[in-house]
Formats: C-alpha cells, sequence, structure tokens
C-alpha cells in the first residue's frame, strides 16, 4: 500500500506518496473519499455495505473493502500496513477510537483521524485520553461543531453567505452577492481602490454563469456574480456596507431542529447574543423535552418545521432570520421556501443534496451550508503538503483558500508580487506577520515566516502546494 499521489517536486521536497485507508461511512464519508480520490490520493474504503462498496467503486477511482473497520484482518486486507493514514468517521464514536487504536499498535498507521462527537470523551478534564500510550488519535475532528460555528458566523455577518476566518481569526474570507442594487455594481474592480480608499480587501474570485474567475483590474462586478473577498475581520462589516448590505444582528431568531447541530447553534445563539428571540422547532418529543430543560432563554415548540401552522406560531413572518438544521435537506429546504414567502429577512438551510443548493439560489430563497464540505475542509487541511495551517473548501469543489506559512526556500520570498507571475488561478489574499494584517499590493514583498491566504481553483492547487513546501525532512 504505498502511494505516489502527487508528481514529484524537483527540489529538496520529498516524492513518497500519500496512502490511506479509509474508514467510511454516511455522506461526509463519501465526500472525504471523492476529494481525495480527485487530487491525487489513492483510497481505499472500508465498510459493511457491500452495495456501497460497489457503487461507489465504479464511481471513483477507489478500492473498496466490505467488512467491519476497526476489525485487525480488513484493516489488514485493506493495506493499512503501509497505509500512510487513517480516517474513521463512522457515526459510532466507539468504532473510529478503535479502528485508530487497531491501527495503531498492529499496523503503525502514522496519522489517524477520528470523528468523535460525544463529549463526554472531548471533556477537556481528560485531555490525556487521547495518547499514543492511551487512545491513539492523533487528530479529533467533530464536525458538528464545525458546522455549527460555521452557522453563526452566516449570520453573525448579514450579507455574507461565506464567512470563514484565517490568519489566526484576523482575517475573513467572504462571499457577497452583487444584487441589482448593490452600489458598485457595473463598477470595474481597479477602481474600487479609487473610490473606496478604505477598501482594505482584495477581491479574489468570481463566480459567474457557474464558472469560477480569479478577476483582472478591468473586470467589471455584474449583477448576480457571487464574489470571494478576503479583508481584516475587524473591517468585514464596512466591506459589506460597501457592497449594499448592512450590519444589523439578527435578534428574532427561528430555528429548526434540535439536534447535535441545532443545538450547538442555539447555545453559541444564547451565550453571545444579547437581547435575543430564540424559537427552536423540533418534532422527535424527546429531545423537544431536553431542549427545554437546557435552554432557558428560549421558546421550544413542539413540530415540524414544514407545518405551516407551526412555522405561524413561531412567528415566522416577524423573524429576521430562520435557520433549518434538521438532518432531512427537504425539510430544511421547504422550511427555508415557507419562510422567504411569509416575509422572514433572511434564511439559512443546511442541504447536502447539490440539487436542493442550485435551487435555493436559483429561485432566491436564502442561503444553504453543506456539512459536507467543512468537513472536508477540516480534514485537506491535515493532508496537504507543506507548512498548511488553514483550508477552506468551495461547497461544489470548484475553489480552496488555503493559508501557509512560508519558508525560507519558498518562491514566495523575495519578489514582488507582481513579480511573482502568479498563474491564472491563483490569487493571493492576504497576510498576517507577527500578528499583523498586510493587504497585498503589486509592490508587497513576502518574507519567511509569513502566513499566506491564497484563493485557487482546484487544477493549481498542487502549484501553491509547491509554494509553501518544505524539506523532505519535515515528512
Amino acid at each position: 500500500f504505498f502511494f505516489h499521489p502527487h508528481p514529484a517536486i524537483p527540489d529538496s521536497s520529498t516524492s513518497r506518496g500519500l496512502g490511506d485507508v479509509y474508514k467510511r461511512q454516511g455522506l461526509s464519508g463519501r465526500a472525504i473519499a471523492e476529494k481525495l480520490s480527485q487530487i491525487g490520493n489513492e483510497v481505499t474504503i472500508i465498510d459493511s455495505s457491500k452495495r456501497l462498496i460497489e457503487k461507489l467503486g465504479n464511481k471513483l477511482d477507489i478500492r473498496g473493502i466490505v467488512g467491519h473497520g476497526a476489525h485487525p484482518d480488513i484493516l489488514g486486507e485493506a493495506g493499512a500496513a503501509d497505509a500512510e493514514m487513517l480516517i474513521s468517521v463512522t457515526p459510532s464514536d466507539e468504532i473510529n477510537m478503535m479502528a485508530c487504536q487497531v491501527a495503531h499498535s498492529l499496523f503503525e498507521v502514522p496519522k489517524r483521524i477520528a470523528r468523535v462527537r460525544d463529549k463526554s470523551y472531548l471533556n477537556p478534564s481528560y485531555q490525556d485520553l487521547f495518547t499514543s500510550s492511551n487512545l491513539p488519535v492523533n487528530i479529533i475532528i467533530s464536525p458538528e461543531k464545525e458546522v455549527a460555528k460555521s452557522v453563526f458566523r452566516r449570520f453573525e455577518l448579514p450579507g455574507a453567505f461565506e464567512n470563514v476566518p484565517f490568519g489566526d481569526n484576523n482575517l475573513r474570507f467572504l462571499g457577497v452577492k452583487i444584487n441589482e442594487d448593490c452600489p458598485i455594481k457595473n463598477t470595474e474592480i481597479g477602481s474600487l481602490t479609487e473610490l473606496f480608499p478604505d477598501l482594505n480587501t482584495v477581491i479574489v474570485g468570481l463566480r459567474r454563469n457557474n464558472d469560477i474567475i480569479t478577476p483582472k483590474f478591468n473586470d467589471k462586478l455584474l449583477e448576480n456574480d457571487l464574489a470571494y473577498l478576503i479583508c481584516p475581520s475587524d473591517f468585514a462589516a464596512r466591506t459589506l456596507s460597501i457592497f449594499g448590505y448592512q450590519n444589523e444582528q439578527a435578534r428574532r431568531i427561528v430555528l429548526v431542529g434540535g439536534g447535535s447541530i441545532g443545538k450547538e447553534v442555539g447555545k453559541l445563539i444564547e451565550r453571545k447574543i444579547d437581547n435575543v428571540s430564540l424559537r427552536i422547532i423540533e418534532k422527535d418529543e424527546n429531545i423537544a423535552d431536553d431542549l427545554s430543560d437546557k435552554f432557558d432563554k428560549s421558546f421550544v415548540i413542539l413540530g415540524s418545521g414544514m407545518d405551516k401552522d407551526i412555522l405561524n406560531e413561531a412567528e415566522i413572518s416577524n423573524a429576521d432570520i430562520l435557520i433549518s438544521l434538521t438532518n432531512s435537506d427537504e425539510t430544511n429546504f421547504i422550511s427555508a421556501a415557507f419562510a422567504k414567502s411569509d416575509g422572514c429577512n433572511r434564511v439559512i438551510a443546511l442541504l447536502n443534496n447539490k440539487d436542493f443548493q442550485g435551487l435555493i439560489r436559483s429561485v432566491d430563497i436564502g442561503d444553504f451550508l453543506d456539512p459536507k464540505a467543512i468537513t472536508v475542509s477540516s480534514i485537506l487541511r491535515h493532508v496537504r503538503r507543506g507548512h498548511i495551517r488553514n483550508i477552506y473548501t468551495l461547497s461544489d469543489g470548484s475553489a480552496e483558500v488555503i493559508e501557509g506559512e512560508v519558508s525560507s526556500s519558498s518562491e514566495l520570498v523575495g519578489p514582488t508580487i507582481e513579480e511573482l507571475h502568479l498563474a491564472n488561478g491563483l490569487r493571493i489574499g492576504g497576510i498576517l506577520r507577527d500578528k499583523k494584517i498586510i493587504m497585498p499590493r503589486g509592490d508587497t514583498k513576502i518574507k519567511e515566516g509569513d502566513y499566506v491566504t491564497i484563493f485557487s481553483i482546484p487544477e493549481k492547487i498542487h502549484e501553491v502546494e509547491q509554494l509553501f513546501r518544505v524539506s523532505a525532512s519535515y515528512y
């Protein structure tokens, strides 16, 4: 089980491949496997469903093993002895942790990633639990918490359909739609600095007619464009106001779905927003009762988000925002559509299905979050080569935002950004140097130790990895 996923880089970087034994179950596992395969890794999937293995094997360039992913013989058959990484993302924390234990103890797999959801395992008091001598999990991912944080960031900045922190939270990657009444519609990008001298923002990408482009100075912002921006975090609200969005904090909130993600979002809302009116709709009576006990400031309504009477009881027509986070795309989409039609100011829906994702925007209902994309991003930062610190993948995989640390041997060190002549499809959006933000200009020079955030289309990812490459000893 020995791989060479990327072409050898003609410098001191290693040519050793990245092998992955991939224990998966559910949409997150499939999405991660697909992405790892697409970027040149050889992937083996273990699952108990023969039909699922056959289906994925026919669609993806991967190998499939039917069986229990924590059983030594199955891991051995999958090639764990030569693998460089195991990722276990089943719904069972215990299976995920045991898979990592077996991979470490019997096969010495160097990197082991497990999905762990139960808070009893994540209690800070038990921080010594996940060590090589106890439970050898190198990296713990908790998708529910990551999705909850992403939801909160979305309505923290009204108008942004993307809001992702970089540069130790000093930079923000934002997505903004150019609406009919956008004050800078039809304006050339190169003219924005003259019109707004305080616009400390870089437009790193545009989605136009479903294509991603890295814009030039003479490109105009057209109606219905989706603009991707990078700016200092403390300038995000000002940036959105220039695009015509007012930063008014939502206080009348309807939350559909009180499961693991909804519960996390509700806690963030109660803890971080003053004078909030939060109404939670949950159809499971046991979960609803638990929410009523746990939430002192919120009102819990037993019922379905697809029931108009229940939405009316939640006073959806007067709500600033509806957030639908059930495990059903249909429920999330329909509750969002009802809310929009009844006059709710803003809608965010959790959607896995790409058809629903495209539809919610095309009919102008509201924004969506793709939990798979968020989980994939959390995995990729541990897979990419070089000093990669953070990664965010757009929901359809059409672009990535990558933050890395610049080494002394990097091609980024020395010339100005203009002299670098970066390939089309790459755009530097921000630099963090000694805890200070530097917004890149043509004459900006990058130094060793800088944290640089780059917007990249998929075809140029390997070039970004080269820019952040390190010596072979790093691997």
